[in-house]
């Protein structure tokens, strides 16, 4: 791991706002690890806010439902954030919201099977970028958990989001953290947060106090990168290194991100589905940056145009997400989804790439133990094959190779592309 700039100053201090509702929004069917999930709803139907409009498909799937009230304008193809055409069902927003019956739950007397056919229809994933649905990850199958691992530690730079819920949602967090914990049992409950946020502990004090909460501590922990990826935290907190491919369940271990909670949370006690989440907004082309709260399925462009800046790419550079993992936005028309973080602007910049000069300093930096530029000279060579032999799916996707590398090597180009190849290459194989 290593240290990067934190860029986080300029919203950190932030609380936590609205950005007006869009006129249309844009809910894509595949929003999450696995299958794409199916549409129970026509063109020019009317839905109201919450209702269920497609449906999870497999286990690896997960629930869509309506953010605002409107009528169904199109199921047709639109663009990711970085160009990928996925079915997606158009929203005409009609600002009424008006919404669906919302069941009241007595949340105490639920049981573990319970809470999980809550947490499946609330349609929730993982919000820390994995997109996970939710339901699968916390079904143990028998499995024992010792260690809950709620993950505060928001080490990508600008990104705030998690840090303002923590501080203006603190209640709800801890309730939520309960909430899950009666399905998974776990004998210690840590919450990881970075030094750099070390004042959370006095926010945190009189919940701690509390003896409902005598089974969770707080881990402070270095400011380094990616120090929130799963099996880094796992390492950092409990000082076990995971195999690749051993699922840390599988080991007594549940790590889950602090906005994935909180939606647990408003689905247990508010009878919410996730329809919305808080995402950080800053970058230097940032005219108002802050922490919001932001209906999934808000296209991009109406982030711009609450921005006061044009809806162009000739002279800026957007990020959805981090810095480091997030995807540049290609199509403004592409809206947040359930795992996005935060939209980033930047000024464009041109970036020339030299050759490697193997000085193996993202062979260093590599969390996952890689090697980078072997991803990167077989994937220019058109050796697809070999990078499996160099387990390039173990990639992380961090970017800590490019960010160190001295020669602006398009390293994470030659991942995520080598990744998309060699995928390709194996299922042609099976």
């Amino acid at each position: 791991m290593m240290h990067i700039f934190s860029m986080k100053s300029k919203t950190k201090q932030m609380s936590i706002s609205d950005i007006p509702d869009a006129p249309v929004l844009y809910l894509p069917l595949l929003q999450h690890i696995g299958q794409a999930a199916k549409p129970i709803v026509e063109v020019g139907e009317y839905v109201l806010k919450y209702q269920l409009i497609a449906e999870e498909t497999r286990n690896l799937s997960a629930n869509i439902h309506a953010p605002v009230s409107g009528t169904i304008k199109a199921i047709e193809l639109h663009p990711l954030a970085d160009g990928t055409l996925v079915e997606t069902i158009v929203l005409q927003n009609d600002f009424r919201n008006e919404e669906i019956t919302r069941p009241a739950i007595e949340v105490d007397n639920l049981t573990s099977d319970e809470i999980l056919a809550i947490i499946k229809g609330a349609g929730i994933v993982g919000e820390g970028g994995a997109q996970f649905p939710t339901f699968v990850k916390y079904n143990l199958l028998g499995k024992k958990i010792d260690t809950f691992i709620v993950n505060g530690t928001e080490c990508e730079p600008y990104l705030t989001a998690d840090y303002a819920l923590m501080r203006d949602k603190t209640e709800e967090l801890f309730r939520g953290i309960l909430l899950i914990n009666k399905v998974l049992q776990a004998r210690e409950i840590v919450l990881s947060i970075e030094k750099q946020n070390k004042e959370l502990l006095d926010i945190f004090s009189p919940f701690l106090s509390q003896s409902e909460y005598k089974n969770i501590r707080v881990a402070i922990l270095p400011n380094q990168y990616p120090q929130g990826g799963e099996l880094q935290l796992i390492k950092s907190v409990t000082g076990k290194e995971l195999a690749r491919g051993v699922l840390p369940k599988d080991e007594g271990l549940m790590v889950s991100n602090v906005g994935t909670i909180h939606a647990v949370y408003n689905a247990l006690v508010e009878s919410k589905p996730l329809t919305e989440r808080i995402i950080t907004v800053s970058g230097e082309q940032s005219k108002k940056s802050g922490n919001y709260q932001v209906k999934i399925g808000t296209p991009i462009s109406h982030v711009l145009e609450y921005q006061n800046l044009t809806n162009t790419l000739d002279d800026k550079q957007l990020v959805l997400g981090g810095p480091m993992m997030g995807k540049n936005v290609v199509e403004t028309s592409a809206p947040i989804i359930k795992g996005s973080s935060g939209v980033l602007f930047f000024k464009k910049k041109e970036i020339k790439r030299n050759n490697c000069i193997s000085c193996g300093y993202c062979v260093d930096v590599c969390p996952m133990k890689l090697m980078p530029l072997v991803f990167a000279e077989n994937y220019r060579t058109g050796k697809i094959a070999s990078l499996e032999k160099y387990s390039l799916n173990s990639c992380i996707e961090c970017a800590a190779c490019e960010y160190i590398c001295p020669s602006d090597v398009p390293l994470m180009e030659s991942i995520k592309e080598g990744k998309i190849k060699l995928n390709a290459l194996l299922t042609h194989a099976n």
